[in-house]
């Protein structure tokens, strides 16, 4: 299964993204802040990023500008997790390079689907080149 980190302040938010994705086979990560991704998305070697868009020191946004920076973690694809779910913000999430998003609160299997999709259509991109 894939290597996934889970990006949020909340502590409640990360500890309720683990469980769905380790209850689906996969080895999850945690960070609390932005500052922290980068490091942790090479030496674990990260398949995929759930990033909240909204915390302190360094927002989302500026956390996929470093990602598409650097060639270690271009690649990795993020999916966004909001609770504001503005079109504009999802707009600009897009632009910088996000494969999906989650709203909070999320439903039912929602997060399996879109973590599933995400890997999936990575794989398959992969295979095409």
């Amino acid at each position: 299964m894939a290597r996934i980190l889970v990006v949020d302040d909340d502590e409640d938010i990360r500890e309720a993204f683990t469980e769905i994705l380790e209850d689906e086979g996969h080895d999850v990560f945690e960070a609390e802040n932005g500052s922290e991704v980068m490091a942790m998305a090479v030496s674990a070697r990260i398949n995929l990023i759930l990033l909240d868009m909204a915390m302190p020191e360094m927002n989302g946004f500026e956390v996929m500008k470093l990602l598409n920076r650097d060639t270690q973690t271009a690649l990795i694809p993020v999916i966004v997790v909001t609770g504001l779910g503005r079109p504009d913000h999802l707009e600009d999430a897009r632009r910088l390079g996000t494969v999906d998003y989650i709203n909070k609160p999320w439903a039912d299997n929602e997060v399996q689907m879109r973590v599933e999709w995400a890997l999936n259509g990575k794989r398959d991109e992969a295979q095409a080149v």
